[in-house]
């Protein structure tokens, strides 16, 4: 009985389109980014060297990543009866765009916008604090991968 309850559970988690991220192709082995040194750019070489894509200074030799904006932000969702807030939402905007060595506009002008929604207790200040860090990380770090696969879908200027 347990095995055939085994099979079927995988069979389930088969079905339903479940699978590990894996490596995206790239197709190129070197990258630019500029700028260098943000949190994006240093979650994007973390998610290029993982896909064995070495990050290089941005130059006119190589593709080159423009993040032209990368802005964190929060609004308010929500107040309690006496004024204060219950609920923020968590703003990231990036727009950026990928140049070929040859100056070709490889990926146009391309804006991602994610938000996150979190609750806030003005009791629990430094806890609050930190959940919004988490919070922010995750988005620089899903923004990386959406970027990533934006990449993986590039026509390189020798195909």
């Amino acid at each position: 009985m347990k095995r055939l309850l085994l099979i079927v559970l995988a069979l389930l988690l088969s079905s339903c389109g479940f699978h590990l991220r894996g490596e995206q192709k790239v197709p190129f082995s070197e990258i630019g980014i500029d700028p260098s040194g943000t949190p994006l750019a240093k979650a994007l070489q973390r998610e290029l060297a993982f896909n064995h894509v070495k990050v290089v200074p941005a130059s006119g030799k190589v593709y080159t990543l423009h993040i032209l904006k990368n802005v964190q932000d929060r609004i308010i969702l929500s107040l309690d009866a006496a004024g204060q807030v219950r609920e923020y939402q968590l703003r990231y905007r990036v727009s950026f765009r990928l140049v070929s060595p040859t100056g070709r506009i490889a990926i146009p002008l391309s804006e991602l916008n994610l938000s996150r929604i979190m609750s806030y207790d003005v009791t629990e200040i430094l806890a609050k604090t930190s959940e919004a860090d988490l919070l922010n990380r995750n988005m620089v770090d899903d923004a990386a991968n959406q970027i990533l696969r934006r990449l993986g879908s590039v026509h390189t200027d020798e195909n």
